[in-house]
């Protein structure tokens, strides 16, 4: 690529962690970065760090907003110190507070573009989603009021599907030329690809994730119920969060033929996983937003290259209707039933899922890839 001018400067500002947690917003950083196009300079402070998150119940809390509030006042201030307003500015996720402050701010001190990436709508997922606020509450609605006011703001809006970017604009009212889909950027180096090569013995079944609802965990569980009999398939989950309780539930409750390593594990440890397991699988719930997603562990699988089985999903029609071959295996969301049936289909099958295992890499080489991302972003950037 060209190198970057003297015209071609970027701020990055932002309250984001650069981290594995964070995948999106480290990545496309460092792919930016490593681009040459752009004179970048940061100013960050992240409104998250270890300490808050080792802390749990109101003191958590309490510790977040306070480190919050503080995070976007420092970045404010470092940018209205700056001598000269800045050209293009870029604000990974979450950038809806800061978003909502500079539109507060006079036409000279504002900057002459603003490229954000949403990654994922605040008031969708704490109100739509996880139902943490009720949606005719006042709370709710002040979120929802300043979430439309800082994208109205801002001159481009990153999303990663079609899906989400139709429903952005019919949450927020948004006109549909600020949305631009480009797919999301993951650690390419450890999810690197490796050739699946059958083996016999037991079939391993993965999921990772951070059990959400959308991620559907309750239809993976009762799918490993329905297949305790078969001693050739083994299931491994990897991942804490809000269902939780479920699993631990189940495990007490059934004879197991599921292993569970709650605690996260870095990008290295889970590409090691996605390379001993024969079988992927993506989400399975049936709330709204699971009908517009392509999740992280979808691109983690398919960069590797493994056999995925996800939901029959919105995302997953409309992405793979014009292709000439299934990049993934697919069945009903919430059909526990049918979940078990697929994975002893692909158990049973060793070239079904070496096929399944090539065209969940070709996909991601075409569709989901760091190239194709970092083109459509510069092209956001440097429009004029």
């Amino acid at each position: 690529m060209d190198h970057a001018d003297s015209r071609n400067s970027l701020l990055i500002l932002g309250v984001h962690l650069k981290s594995e947690g964070y995948p999106n917003t480290l990545y496309r950083l460092r792919d930016l970065e490593a681009s040459g196009l752009f004179r970048m300079v940061e100013i960050n402070m992240p409104m998250w760090n270890e300490a808050t998150q080792n802390r749990h119940g109101f003191s958590r809390l309490t510790r977040n907003f306070w480190q919050a509030v503080f995070s976007h006042i420092t970045v404010m201030a470092r940018f209205l110190s700056l001598a000269k307003r800045p050209e293009r500015i870029y604000v990974p996720y979450p950038g809806v507070f800061l978003l909502f402050l500079l539109s507060c701010l006079p036409a000279r001190l504002k900057p002459q573009r603003v490229v954000v990436d949403v990654f994922i709508s605040l008031y969708d997922t704490i109100v739509l989603d996880r139902s943490l606020l009720t949606h005719n509450g006042f709370p709710a609605k002040i979120l929802k009021w300043v979430e439309r006011r800082a994208y109205d703001y801002a001159d481009k809006l990153v999303v990663d599907t079609q899906q989400s970017a139709k429903f952005l604009c019919s949450l927020f009212g948004l006109p549909e030329t600020k949305v631009v889909v480009a797919p999301l950027s993951i650690d390419e180096i450890n999810f690197r690809y490796s050739p699946y090569l059958q083996h016999a013995g037991i079939c391993r079944v993965l999921f990772i994730g951070t059990m959400v609802p959308l991620h559907g965990i309750g239809t993976i569980l009762e799918a490993a119920s329905l297949l305790s009999g078969r001693p050739d398939i083994h299931f491994k989950l990897i991942g804490d969060g809000q269902e939780t309780p479920r699993i631990e539930s189940w495990l007490h409750s059934h004879v197991t033929n599921l292993d569970w390593e709650r605690a996260w594990q870095p990008s290295t440890r889970i590409a090691e996983e996605i390379g001993r397991a024969d079988i992927c699988l993506g989400i399975f719930g049936d709330r709204d937003k699971a009908q517009r997603v392509c999740p992280f562990k979808i691109y983690a699988y398919a960069s590797v290259g493994r056999a995925i089985i996800t939901g029959e999903t919105d995302w997953l029609k409309e992405t793979t209707v014009r292709l000439s071959c299934e990049p993934f295996a697919k069945v009903p969301v919430k059909n526990s039933a049918a979940l078990a049936a697929k994975i002893a289909q692909l158990a049973d099958d060793p070239a079904l899922r070496i096929k399944l295992a090539a065209n969940s890499h070709e996909f991601f080489n075409s569709h989901l890839g760091s190239k194709p991302a970092l083109k459509i972003l510069t092209s956001c950037l440097l429009e004029h």
